[in-house]
């Protein structure tokens, strides 16, 4: 009995280690609520030059960091779900009013999540980031990008996709960050 579980812990180990690490884009570094500068390159003791991006919508907030050493991108999606109705008011009136006798109770929530690549619109181009050291040729293009916002897509593995942007004032930092050495 032990010689079975022994053979099948070492098959087990050997099969999970044949598997290959799944690349995907990192959380960003920091979150939305930091005291950071955003949106102005940085000396970062982990990531060397680094600029910060947030870019607030009515329904997400997308955070990112800027590196040569890597992309980092959480996105945060605000969810808004009703959970009841508070008729306290309506009994305690002296008047019946329809629209006041009952007032909707919202939870709110967000979720964190990290895309699993980044594609970027730059100069008529489609670059796609994933993981690891930014390439020398999306360091090209976000080096070279023209001023003004740049439209990104995230995706994730299960298919669903973002369409956002990342702000002029980050691109304008990029220049300085992914400028060739």
């Amino acid at each position: 009995m032990k010689r079975r579980l022994l053979g099948l812990g070492l098959g087990l180990g050997l099969w999970m280690s044949a598997i290959a690490p799944v690349l995907a884009v990192q959380p960003a570094s920091i979150s939305a609520s930091d005291n950071v500068a955003w949106s102005k390159v940085v000396d970062n003791p982990f990531d060397g030059k680094v600029v910060y991006d947030r870019n607030y919508k009515d329904d997400f907030v997308l955070v990112s960091s800027w590196s040569k050493n890597g992309i980092g991108v959480t996105y945060i999606r605000l969810h808004t779900t009703l959970i009841g109705y508070d008729s306290y008011y309506s009994h305690h009136r002296r008047w019946f009013d329809p629209f006041l006798d009952e007032t909707p109770i919202y939870r709110q929530y967000a979720v964190d999540s990290a895309p699993d690549s980044i594609s970027l619109a730059i100069n008529g181009k489609i670059y796609t980031y994933e993981s690891g050291p930014v390439s020398p040729d999306l360091a090209a293009a976000l080096a070279s990008a023209p001023s003004g916002k740049v439209p990104i897509r995230l995706v994730w593995r299960d298919g669903r996709t973002k369409d956002t942007e990342i702000g002029k004032d980050t691109v304008k930092a990029w220049k300085t960050i992914f400028q060739p050495s």
